[in-house]
C-alpha cells in the first residue's frame, strides 16, 4: 500500500514518464546519423592527448567508451541517451523546486518539459549526447549551488565540487558558459541585500576567470570555432530578432506568427506578469530566456534543440503562470482529490495540462521528425549492408565510389569504412573527389555505387 503523502507524486511521476516514452520511446531504437559517425570517428581515431583537445572532450570520451563496449550496435548508445534525458528531467524538477518553492510548479514544469516535438534531435540522435550532457553538469551544478545557498555560501571544499561540475559541463558544450551570469543573477535577485558580498563569492571569482580563458580559447585557440563559416558571428538587432521568431515558432509549435511586434510584445508580457506577481523566480527566468541564448542567437540558424538549455526558464514561467490560474479550472474532483492528499484544484490542473498536451504532441510528432528517417537510411544502407555482405576486410584494403551524395570534401564514407572495420588505414576514395580515378578501378579490391537507391556493389 502506498502511503498518501506518496500517492500524488507517485501519480504524477508516472503520468509524466508516460508522456515521455508514449512520444519520444520510439528514439531507443532509432539509428547512426551521418554526425554520429563523423563524431564517433574524430572520438575513436584520436590519441588520448588529442582527445583532451576536442572542442567537446566530454561527449567525444562517452562516445569512445560505447564504442570500445558496444562497437556499432546503436542500441547502447541510445539507452545512454534516454537515461541522460530521465535523469535531466529529475534535475529539472530540482530546478524548478528549489526556484519556485512549490511541488506543483516543479512538477507542471515536468509535464511541460517531458516531451516537444521539435526536440526530435534529443530523441532521435546520438549527436546531441553533447546537449545532454551540458543540461546534466550545468543544472547539477546549479542546483547543488541553490542548496548551499538555503543556509551558507560555498565553502572551499564545495566550491572544487562546483568548479569541477562546471568543467564538465564546459567540456561537454560551450552553452554551459552561462553559468556564472546565472548564479549572479540569482544572488541580486534572490540576495539583493547581499549584493556587496559578491566579491567574497568564490565560485564567482573563480568561475568567471575559466569563463574567460575558455571563451578566449574557443575563439582565438588554435582550433577557434569561430574559423568555421557555419559559426561565424553575425552580431546585430536584426539577426537577434530574426533568431528569436524562429525559435518561438518552433516553441509554440507554429500556432502564433511572430512578427518584430509580437516578439516585442511577448517579452513585455512576461516582465510584466513577473512584475505583477512579485516572484523572484519569475525574474530570474526572464532574465535566463533572455541571457540564455546569447551563445548561439548571433550564428548560423541551428535546430530547437540548441534552446534546450534555456527551455527550463520557460517551463518555469509557464508552470507558475498555470498555477496562478488554477482556481479558475477547480470544478471537479474533490472527493477524489481527498484520497491523493491535494487540493482538487492541483489535481484538476495537472489533469487538464496533461490532457491539452497529448493530442498537440501527437498532431506535431510527424512534422517534428521529418528529417529523421532519411538520416538514419544514409548510415543504414552503407553499414547494413557492409555488415551482411562484408563481415570483414583486410586491413589496409582500398576501396573505390563511382558515385555518392556527398560533398567532395566530406569524409563521412572514410569514418563509416574504417569504423565498421576498426581499421584506421583503410582508404575510401571518390571519383567525386578526383575525377581521373574511374579509370583505375583494377587498382581497388571493391568499387561502389551509393544513390537513393541504397549501396550496390559495382565490382
Amino acid at each position: 500500500m502506498v502511503p498518501k503523502r506518496l500517492r500524488a507524486p507517485l501519480l504524477a511521476s508516472l503520468a509524466i514518464c508516460a508522456i515521455f516514452l508514449a512520444f519520444a520511446g520510439d528514439g531507443i531504437r532509432a539509428y547512426f546519423t551521418p554526425d554520429d559517425m563523423m563524431n564517433l570517428y574524430v572520438s575513436w581515431s584520436a590519441t588520448p592527448l588529442e582527445l583532451l583537445h576536442n572542442d567537446r572532450p566530454m561527449g567525444a570520451l562517452v562516445y569512445r567508451a560505447l564504442f570500445a563496449c558496444f562497437g556499432l550496435d546503436p542500441l547502447p548508445y541510445r539507452l545512454v541517451c534516454f537515461a541522460l534525458l530521465l535523469a535531466n528531467l529529475a534535475l529539472l524538477y530540482s530546478f524548478c523546486r528549489r526556484l519556485s518553492g512549490s511541488r506543483e510548479v516543479a512538477a507542471l514544469a515536468c509535464l511541460l518539459g517531458a516531451y516537444h516535438a521539435h526536440l526530435a534531435d534529443l530523441y532521435y540522435s546520438t549527436g546531441t549526447i553533447y546537449d545532454l550532457l551540458c543540461f546534466l553538469f550545468f543544472l547539477l551544478a546549479f542546483n547543488r549551488y541553490l542548496k548551499i545557498r538555503e543556509t551558507a555560501h560555498p565553502s572551499w571544499r564545495q566550491t572544487a565540487g562546483l568548479l569541477s561540475l562546471y568543467g564538465c559541463a564546459l567540456a561537454s558544450k560551450e552553452m554551459a558558459a552561462v553559468l556564472p551570469v546565472y548564479v549572479v543573477l540569482y544572488e541580486l535577485i534572490f540576495h539583493p541585500r547581499e549584493w556587496r558580498r559578491l566579491p567574497a563569492i568564490r565560485f564567482v571569482w573563480l568561475a568567471i576567470p575559466l569563463t574567460a580563458a575558455y571563451g578566449v580559447w574557443k575563439v582565438a585557440g588554435p582550433h577557434a570555432m569561430t574559423a568555421n563559416p557555419a559559426y561565424a558571428l553575425h552580431v546585430s538587432l536584426h539577426t537577434f530578432l530574426t533568431g528569436w521568431k524562429s525559435l518561438l515558432a518552433d516553441l509554440f509549435y507554429g500556432a502564433i506568427a511572430f512578427s518584430t511586434l509580437k516578439v516585442v510584445l511577448l517579452w513585455v508580457a512576461l516582465a510584466g506578469y513577473a512584475a505583477a506577481v512579485r516572484r523572484r523566480e519569475l525574474w530570474f527566468a526572464c532574465c535566463m530566456l533572455m541571457l540564455g541564448v546569447l551563445p548561439f542567437i548571433f550564428i548560423a540558424p541551428r535546430g530547437f534543440f540548441v534552446m534546450y538549455l534555456v527551455l527550463p526558464g520557460w517551463y518555469l514561467l509557464a508552470a507558475s503562470a498555470l498555477v496562478s490560474l488554477r482556481e479558475w479550472l477547480a470544478r471537479q474532483f474533490r472527493r477524489w482529490a481527498e484520497g491523493l492528499t491535494i487540493r482538487p484544484e492541483q489535481m484538476v490542473l495537472f489533469v487538464v495540462v496533461l490532457l491539452l498536451l497529448i493530442p498537440l504532441h501527437r498532431s506535431e510528432k510527424a512534422a517534428g521528425k521529418t528529417w529523421v528517417a532519411g538520416a538514419h537510411q544514409q548510415v543504414r544502407a552503407v553499414l547494413g549492408e557492409l555488415a551482411t555482405r562484408f563481415p570483414a576486410m583486410p586491413r589496409g584494403t582500398k576501396v573505390l565510389f563511382l558515385s555518392d551524395p556527398y560533398d567532395a570534401d566530406d569524409w563521412i564514407l572514410t569514418s563509416m569504412f574504417r569504423l565498421q572495420y576498426r581499421d584506421r588505414e583503410f582508404r575510401v576514395d571518390r571519383v567525386k573527389a578526383d575525377a581521373s580515378l574511374a579509370a583505375k578501378e583494377a587498382d581497388y579490391a571493391h568499387v561502389f555505387a551509393l544513390d537513393h537507391a541504397g549501396l550496390r556493389v559495382v565490382r
